[in-house]
């Protein structure tokens, strides 16, 4: 068997370094997907804690019940407020624990 040049020792060197990195990463991917699965329905906001569905008009908002924050989910901030600024103040009412 020929011995190996300089050259095929470097080739093969990065093409190992190549393949560790991108199992490394595929590594760190594979932990962050099973982290974030972990969290789903937990506060946003950092709390470990389940969000709880809150009914206020049509629809069911999300609230963590530990830091108080408040979560609505794509559009929702819309359909409330539609044209009408009370129903914003209302909502905002809302979120302080405030009636009305």
């Amino acid at each position: 068997m020929a011995k190996r040049s300089s050259n095929e020792d470097e080739y093969i060197a990065r093409e190992e370094r190549k393949r560790a990195e991108l199992a490394k990463l595929k590594q760190d991917q594979e932990q962050d997907a099973a982290a974030r699965a972990a969290r789903r329905g937990t506060c946003p906001g950092g709390c470990p804690t389940k969000l709880v569905e809150e009914a206020y008009q049509t629809l069911l908002i999300d609230r963590c019940p530990t830091c108080k924050g408040v979560w609505l989910d794509p559009g929702e901030l819309e359909k409330v407020a539609g044209e009408d600024a009370s129903s914003v103040r209302s909502l905002f009412n809302f979120f302080a624990g405030k009636s009305g």
